[in-house]
């Protein structure tokens, strides 16, 4: 009887290893840092040759900077990106939204953590106004429903704003989009079931009790299955 338990305990521990490593792959909507961006920058509608662009985690020019909203900026965007809801952190703040689109911000969540977004011409000089980029988001699904780009405008007479893609193509996970100048980006996104967002992250733990559960199960069935063979 003993060596029963011990292969019935045995067995728990390796399944239950197999199902936590199974649920980082299920965790659709955690929050990521946005990929690599793709091809040229366009300008006006011109692609330019041999032009660039990047995502980089420095915004210190947000810290440093004179303009106290550029520095409530900064402080809002370490929120979100530790995982504040988007409604918690832009309490008292006014975030415009689309032209003819009306959203909630409290359904929606960080799917990318806020990144500056940088383009250079091919001398390597600083493209900030009307550009048009592509990039990657590599947790982006069609059952994340409703996706948009939230923007951090350094402009005095703008600040925050959320932003419709020209484009979101699920099967290559690339979004682009249309800037009117460039500074900190981030992607967001709406769930399917229209629950209010919290923290990005809470799918993790919701697929973690759902196949430590599936896991129990199935360790029950496999205790039955060796006792009615030793019994036999």
């Amino acid at each position: 009887m003993k060596n029963i338990f011990k292969k019935f305990a045995l067995g728990l521990g390796t399944a239950t290893a197999i199902c936590m490593s199974l649920t980082p792959a299920f965790a659709a909507g955690s929050i990521t840092s946005n990929g690599s961006t793709s091809g040229e920058v366009i300008r006006d509608g011109v692609v330019l040759e041999g032009s660039t662009s990047q995502f980089v985690d420095d915004l210190s020019y947000l810290t440093s900077s004179e303009n106290e909203q550029d520095v409530k900026a900064a402080d809002i965007i370490e929120q979100l990106n530790a995982g504040t809801p988007l409604t918690e952190a832009f309490s008292g703040e006014t975030v415009a939204l689309p032209e003819g689109v009306e959203i909630d911000l409290s359904e929606f969540s960080l799917l990318t953590k806020l990144q500056d977004l940088q383009a250079f011409d091919a001398d390597g000089n600083r493209l900030e106004e009307n550009v048009t980029i592509s990039w990657e988001v590599p947790n982006l699904t069609s059952e994340l429903g409703e996706v948009y780009v939230l923007h951090y405008s350094t402009k005095e007479d703008k600040g925050w704003e959320v932003i419709k893609p020209d484009e979101v193509n699920y099967d290559t996970k690339m979004i682009t989009a249309t800037f009117e100048d460039l500074s900190p980006v981030a992607v967001i996104y709406k769930s399917t079931e229209n629950v209010p967002a919290e923290n990005p992250n809470t799918s993790t733990s919701t697929n973690a009790g759902l196949y430590l559960g599936v896991g129990a199960v199935a360790l029950v069935a496999i205790g039955l299955i060796v006792f009615k063979k030793h019994k036999a």
